[in-house]
């Protein structure tokens, strides 16, 4: 999904001085299965589709890795993580992947990660301690519903537990990703550290928790000395490595891994996709959510280049499931996005995978569709 106007993709700004990173960070996962009671509030990321996730890889040279990270958990949304691994290796097959999760589901998903090409997996382990874990988080959704903390943190622990056990015994290489809360978890890091060790994982990142500035209540940063002092906890053994807050500019209460998030470009038109579909209800605006779709509008370039609305044609039935979003791909053949007030995941993964990208907005159509062709037009088309 992308959403229109783009808010800054970046969980953390790379560093000034380096050109090229080492790891790019690919947000491909719209699906979260938790959250931290500490967060910051900020703005939705984007999620790139799987071919939209390559077309971003192209847009740099030298990178030694990619991560796949959010703004979601990318084992929620499995099939679209397995499909964006595949590209990327057929493409890049000497570029190392690995993915960040909170680890629901690991296990189960181990066999086909590993064949698709996983080279590494980062689990986000802050507790083993259920009590501290029902502080850290506000919410858990393993499913379609959010389970009530009591109930679903032991079934976190346990996953975790799995799949650093199961990933490690598959030949991906684990590394445990703790963010360090002062007064809450960081005498727990040296055990959880010795843990998954035992359990196979090779290394451990520990990030410092970084304060919303709008916060009032919360645990505070953790000090660079603090930070050393906690490392040696973990060090004996984990090949351990330790984020201070300036490392990566982080000033959310998320942590946040080494690398550059991507920051997608708008799509462009093609010779063989010159065109932009929009739904909507008023013809004005783009106020309607796909699936609510009985028609499509067509803009693109007249003869003589202005854009202009050129048709309108006819949305597939709803009823038939997936069929529906693949008849859609095929009657948007011809079109590089579409704009839309929502859509589901699947239409979004199946629109992208096609080559149309979705973009998520409530703005004026004329002006959006200018927008995507460059710029505003100096004219306006004849009705």
């Amino acid at each position: 999904m992308t959403i229109i106007p783009f808010p800054s993709a970046a969980r953390c700004a790379a560093p000034a001085s380096k050109a090229v990173p080492d790891t790019l960070i690919l947000p491909i996962a719209p699906q979260a299965v938790g959250g931290l009671r500490f967060a910051s509030g900020k703005k939705a990321v984007q999620t790139l589709s799987p071919v939209a996730a390559l077309e971003e890889m192209g847009r740099f040279r030298g990178l030694n890795g990619v991560e796949l990270d959010g703004p979601g958990d990318p084992l929620a949304t499995i099939d679209a993580t397995l499909a964006t691994i595949a590209l990327l290796k057929q493409q890049y097959p000497m570029v190392h992947i690995s993915l960040t999760t909170l680890g629901i589901g690991g296990e189960q998903h181990t066999a086909g990660l590993a064949a698709a090409g996983l080279g590494s997996i980062n689990v986000l382990a802050d507790t083993f301690d259920p009590a501290l874990a029902e502080k850290l988080y506000a919410w858990i959704r393993p499913g379609k519903k959010t389970v009530a903390l009591q109930k679903v943190v032991p079934l976190l622990l346990a996953e975790q537990v799995k799949t650093v056990r199961a990933m490690a015994a598959a030949g991906v290489v684990v590394t445990i990703r703790t963010t360090v809360y002062p007064g809450i978890n960081a005498h727990q890091v040296g055990e959880i550290a010795e843990t998954m060790a035992a359990l196979g994982a090779r290394a451990m990142e520990l990030l410092p928790y970084c304060p919303d500035p709008q916060q009032a209540d919360g645990p505070s940063s953790p000090t660079r000395m603090q930070m050393e002092q906690i490392g040696t906890l973990a060090a004996p053994h984990l090949a351990l490595s330790i984020r201070q807050a300036a490392d990566c500019g982080c000033s959310s209460g998320s942590a946040c891994g080494a690398g550059i998030s991507a920051q997608p470009g708008l799509p462009q038109p093609s010779t063989e996709r010159p065109r932009v579909a929009v739904v909507s209800a008023t013809g004005m605006e783009v106020d309607l959510h796909l699936g609510q779709a009985k028609t499509i509008l067509i803009y693109g370039p007249r003869a003589d280049g202005l854009t202009c609305l050129l048709e309108t044609r006819q949305a597939p039935d709803p009823g038939s499931g997936e069929a529906r979003w693949e008849q859609l791909a095929a009657t948007l053949h011809d079109c590089f996005a579409l704009l839309t007030a929502s859509a589901g995941q699947r239409p979004r993964e199946v629109l992208g995978t096609a080559g149309i990208r979705v973009l998520i907005t409530e703005e004026n159509i004329e002006g959006t569709v200018d927008v995507l062709y460059g710029g505003g037009k100096k004219q306006k088309c004849g009705k």
